[in-house]
């Protein structure tokens, strides 16, 4: 890695072997539609699942920027693996945001980094069409304790999560909109399978839906509202971390495209024209997926901005759709270079895994809803801003 905070928390050979062994079980992942179990086992042996909790609670707390970087190595070595350490930072990140003065919150942080926890997502509902922002179920609060029982909710990686984020009406008489979220830990929920999904890409992120009922402790709610934990941290760091997602399968892509024309090269093949203009048109995509991600990475970390949140809220929103639509323009030119072994199932220089890994990106969070959450934000904005 090029970020010396990670490289004094980790040794090179470590992370190399990290991205090896994902690397190394990437194909099997997604033809069998399983979990990387071994490159997660790979995370937790290093120390990796818990880069952003706060010294206080004994963890390195590693910059966005860091995890980010990380991140993107570990998905052009293989998305799906990618994918889940995107998520699982996402709502670490998350946690450690609405943290507060809880006892059992500051427990949580310590065995984040002790246990190596991996956190999953339960913030959808079925009978709401799947919108994060409104709930049905709601915090049950009887004599024996908090009881939750969300429908059809749509998780990833259930089944190597060990905390579940999960976002309910604040009781029986709130609005759908009055959210908070809750930590459940693994032993406290049962994930009822409503039907499991057969994806074309990030096949290992195993994506279903369940019913979830769970029972736990009401001291397991974080402090604040769903909105706050929404809007500070749940929207940026998941659209800058998945960015960095299709940049690493973008960037894998074009990394295939560019050893094919090579290997052609050595073998006395003349150079191709046209495949080298496609070559700099992918490696110039590249660099403006890079630039958007690096200055949405500085706006997350710079807390003496002057952008306003309706500008952070526009930037992060078009960070995702633009890198989402990037990735599938990438991995289009690098079919065009390799050809006809750029469309086979294997090989050097397969690319199939690449495009389909790279079409989730417009569907996981869909961009058509992004857009139209911010098309009324952008019709009262002036388009006159400094840079």
């Amino acid at each position: 890695m090029q970020t010396e905070s990670l490289n004094r928390a980790v040794h090179q050979q470590d992370l190399d072997h990290v991205f090896a062994t994902a690397a190394q079980h990437a194909d099997a992942v997604d033809r069998e539609g399983r979990i990387p179990t071994e490159a997660l086992q790979a995370l937790r042996a290093e120390g990796l699942l818990g880069l952003l909790v706060p010294r206080r609670f004994g963890g390195p707390e590693l910059s966005m920027r860091a995890v980010s970087n990380l991140c993107r190595r570990l998905s052009e070595s293989c998305a799906a693996t990618g994918l889940i350490f995107a998520m699982h930072h996402s709502q670490a990140a998350v946690a450690i945001r609405q943290t507060g003065e809880s006892e059992w919150h500051h427990r949580l942080m310590e065995g984040m980094v002790r246990e190596q926890y991996v956190v999953a997502s339960a913030t959808t509902e079925g009978t709401v069409g799947g919108s994060i922002r409104t709930s049905a179920c709601f915090l049950d609060r009887r004599s024996d304790g908090l009881h939750l029982h969300k429908g059809g909710a749509v998780i990833s990686y259930s089944g190597a999560a060990d905390v579940f984020l999960v976002s309910a009406r604040r009781d029986a008489e709130a609005a759908a909109s009055d959210q908070q979220l809750v930590a459940v830990m693994r032993n406290q929920l049962e994930l009822t399978p409503r039907g499991r999904w057969n994806p074309l890409g990030m096949r290992g992120a195993c994506t279903d839906r369940f019913d979830l009922a769970a029972r736990c402790s009401p001291e397991q709610i974080f402090e604040g509202t769903f909105a706050k934990a929404m809007s500070e941290s749940m929207l940026p760091t998941s659209h800058i971390l998945l960015g960095s997602v299709w940049l690493g399968v973008a960037v894998s892509a074009l990394s295939r495209a560019r050893a094919f024309l090579r290997a052609r090269n050595r073998n006395g093949v003349p150079i191709n024209p046209i495949a080298s203009l496609r070559l700099a048109e992918g490696e110039a995509m590249v660099q403006q997926m890079r630039g958007m991600l690096a200055a949405n990475v500085a706006l997350y970390e710079d807390g003496r901005s002057q952008a306003s949140g309706l500008d952070r809220m526009v930037s992060y929103n078009a960070l995702k759709v633009g890198a989402s639509e990037l990735a599938v323009r990438v991995t289009d030119v690098a079919l065009r270079i390799c050809g006809i072994q750029g469309y086979m199932e294997e090989g050097e220089f397969y690319l199939s895994r690449h495009i389909r890994d790279a079409h989730s990106a417009a569907v996981m969070v869909n961009d058509d809803r992004i857009l139209g959450n911010m098309s009324s934000v952008v019709l009262g904005a002036p388009l006159e801003r400094d840079i």
